[in-house]
């Protein structure tokens, strides 16, 4: 196995010094953005864009793979808005990607529009996923579909399953997410999640969640997203209703288990990327981290996995 860097944290650092920093942690490689500003993950920041943004795909990536090829670095994949052939320079990004030797792209997200058109939602994503398959057998680039939790069609990963199950692997298959998963199925869920997606597993994520409580009267604490519904209090005390909402946190101290985790991947055989994603800053972080504090954490996350991995023979 391979470990590589989600330059998502990174992104206001120049080519050079990214690839500096990720090959200084001892890493192999990076999972490199090219996705435009304010790109579609519901928590995404305004203003915000990728290592490569894909109107500037053609200049940008080629620049970015030489300089990290040049410190002994993998681009692992590129990690997109794409979420249809229809996407804005989408079959751009394909076709240099593939020139670049860049042989796996994550796509972007589709978002569940509310209760009572999940059905008609998954027909819809099927069709763009066709399209998305076109690209990929024409350029030899293989997408996948980020296991991501919350309001996202992919929340949970047997529906996943269900959406690439009649598509040609060889295109489309899963990128699984530890953290995403484990909140999603905390207890066994996302061991069966996992064990279901096996062989469609092409990409996996290594973060971690913790939830934490918080209280409906504390509105301006409130970091996620979407509110969720608030319960009555039958007894007509106007204490706080107390809910919870889902926090990053270092691996080792989340809803997932990792050495669990591992067992499985070696179990089934998991030979790809895996991407340390060093989600400690901004709302959905348990603390805001600066920088420095960031990449230390990330060196613990890291040397976490390595002693995990080497005990296990992996």
């Amino acid at each position: 196995m391979k470990f590589i860097l989600f330059s998502k944290r990174l992104e206001h650092l120049s080519f050079e010094e990214m690839a500096a920093t990720i090959a200084g942690l001892g890493l192999d490689g990076i999972e490199l953005t090219v996705r435009s500003a304010g790109h579609n993950l519901p928590e995404a920041a305004a203003g915000t864009a990728g290592h490569v943004t894909p109107d500037n795909v053609r200049t940008g990536l080629p620049q970015a793979v030489a300089v990290c090829r040049a410190h002994g670095l993998e681009i692992g994949w590129i990690a997109t808005d794409i979420t249809s052939a229809d996407s804005p320079n989408a079959r751009e990004v394909f076709s240099v990607a593939s020139a670049c030797g860049i042989r796996q792209l994550k796509l972007g997200y589709y978002h569940y529009r509310g209760f009572g058109h999940l059905r008609k939602q998954l027909d819809e994503v099927r069709r763009d996923l066709e399209s998305v398959q076109q690209l990929c057998l024409q350029y030899g680039v293989q997408a996948g579909i980020h296991v991501h939790a919350g309001y996202c069609l992919s929340a949970e990963a047997m529906l996943v399953d269900r959406l690439v199950a009649d598509f040609d692997p060889a295109a489309l298959g899963i990128y699984a997410d530890f953290g995403h998963m484990g909140l999603e199925g905390g207890y066994g869920g996302w061991v069966q999640s996992l064990d279901l997606i096996a062989d469609r597993l092409i990409m996996l994520s290594l973060k971690n969640v913790g939830l934490f409580p918080y209280k409906d009267q504390d509105e301006s604490s409130r970091r996620s997203h979407i509110r969720p519904d608030q319960f009555s209090d039958d007894s007509g005390s106007s204490a706080a209703v107390v809910s919870w909402e889902s926090k990053f946190v270092p691996l080792n101290q989340g809803i997932t288990p990792y050495r669990e985790a591992f067992q499985y991947l070696k179990q089934i055989g998991y030979r790809n990327f895996a991407s340390f994603h060093t989600e400690y800053q901004g709302a959905w972080s348990w603390r805001e981290l600066s920088y420095p504090e960031l990449i230390a954490q990330l060196e613990q996350d890291i040397a976490y996995v390595r002693q995990i991995v080497t005990d296990l023979d992996m």
